[in-house]
C-alpha cells in the first residue's frame, strides 16, 4: 500500500497544529524501531511526545536521505527547524545513515542532523546485537553451534570487512566519483569474490577496475594516483580498526547467513526470509541505555529543552 505523502508546505503546516512538540525524521521504515527505542527514554523522562516521520511520506523527488536533505533545507529556509506557533514549539531533527559522507566532505554541520558513526545503522546492529542467540533463533538451530562457528564477534566482524575491503575500495570509487558502474554500495554481495567468503578473484576485480578507469575519464597517471590514495586512505581506516565506517553493515548478514548454511549443513533449517529477520532480531537485541546510543540521545535531550511543554 502506498503510504500517505505530503507536500513540504502541507508538512510544514500539519507540524504546526500538531499537539506532538517533537518530530523525528528518518530514512526508510526499517528506521522506526530503532530510533523510537532511542528516543523513548528521553522524551518520557521530559514529558515530551514525539512522532517518527519516514523519507516517504514527505513528497519530494528522490529517496530517503536526499528527501530528508532537501525537507531539512525547506524547513531551515522557512526558519522553521524550530518552530514557534500559538504558544507550541515545534522541534525537528533528522538522523541520516553516514555513508561515507564524511570521507567526501558532504556532511551536513547542523544541531539538527544527527549522522551515524558507521556507514549506517545496521553496522550498530552487529556491533552490539547478540549474533549467536538472533541467528539461531531466526534459524531455528543450535545457539552453541553458531556461537563456536562465529567466535569472537569482533573478530568475525573484522574478518568480514577485510574479506571484501577491494569491493569497499571500487565502491568508494564510484561514489567519490559519481560513476554509475556495477561497483557501487547498492548491491548487495561483492561480485569480486569467490561466493561471500572466498578470496577475490583477481580478472573479475582488474575488470571493474578498468571500468571505473574508462568511465573516470581520468588520465592514466591521474586514476592510478587517485585511486592509489583511496586505498591508502582505506588501509589507514582498517588499520585503525574503524572499518565499519566504510564497510556497510546491511553487508554482515550474508556472512552470517553462509555461517548459518554451513552450521546447519545438510540439516534443515528456518531461510524463509531470513535476511531480514536476522536484521530485526539483532535490533531487538540491542540495549537502547547503553553508551552507544548516547550519541543519539544526546541531541535530542539538548533540543526538547527548547520546547514548550
Amino acid at each position: 500500500m502506498t503510504r500517505l505523502s505530503y507536500s513540504p508546505s502541507a508538512f510544514r503546516r500539519s507540524m504546526r497544529i500538531s499537539r506532538v512538540p517533537l518530530f523525528i525524521f528518518v530514512e526508510g521504515f526499517s528506521d522506526r524501531y530503532v530510533y523510537d527505542r532511542i528516543a523513548q527514554s528521553e522524551c518520557q523522562r521530559a514529558g515530551v511526545g514525539f512522532k517518527i516521520v519516514t523519507a516517504d511520506e514527505i513528497a519530494i523527488d528522490g529517496g530517503g536521505k536526499e528527501v530528508l536533505l532537501k525537507f531539512f533545507d525547506y524547513l531551515a529556509g522557512e526558519s522553521s527547524l524550530i518552530c514557534n506557533f500559538q504558544g507550541k514549539t515545534t522541534i525537528s531533527i533528522f538522523f541520516l545513515d553516514k555513508d561515507v559522507d564524511d570521507i567526501l566532505k558532504t556532511k551536513r554541520e547542523s544541531d539538527h542532523i544527527v549522522y551515524t558513526e558507521t556507514y549506517n545503522f545496521e553496522n550498530y546492529l552487529f556491533i552490539h546485537g547478540e549474533l549467536s542467540e538472533v541467528a539461531a533463533s531466526s534459524a531455528s538451530i543450535e545457539v552453541g553451534s553458531i556461537r563456536n562457528a562465529l567466535g569472537e564477534y569482533e573478530a568475525w566482524r573484522r574478518s568480514a570487512a577485510s574479506k571484501w575491503k577491494k569491493w569497499v575500495g571500487l565502491c568508494l570509487f564510484s561514489r567519490m566519483c559519481s560513476i554509475r558502474s556495477m561497483s557501487n554500495y547498492e548491491r548487495p554481495t561483492s561480485p569480486i569474490n569467490v561466493g561471500i567468503c572466498g578470496s577475490v578473484k583477481s580478472s573479475e576485480y582488474k575488470r571493474h577496475l578498468s571500468y571505473l578507469k574508462l568511465k573516470s575519464q581520468l588520465p592514466p597517471d591521474d586514476f592510478k594516483r587517485l585511486f592509489a590514495g583511496l586505498c591508502h586512505e582505506i588501509n589507514r581506516i582498517y588499520s585503525a580498526g574503524r572499518y565499519d565506517q566504510v564497510f556497510k553493515g546491511n553487508w554482515y548478514v550474508y556472512f552470517l547467513i553462509e555461517d548459518i548454511k554451513s552450521v546447519a549443513g545438510r540439516r534443515r533449517y528456518n531461510n524463509k526470509h531470513l535476511a531480514e529477520r536476522l536484521l530485526s532480531g539483532l535490533a531487538l537485541t540491542l540495549d537502547y541505555s547503553d553508551s552507544w546510543a548516547e550519541h543519539f540521545r544526546e541531541p535530542i535531550r539538548r533540543l526538547i529543552t527548547k520546547a514548550v511543554v
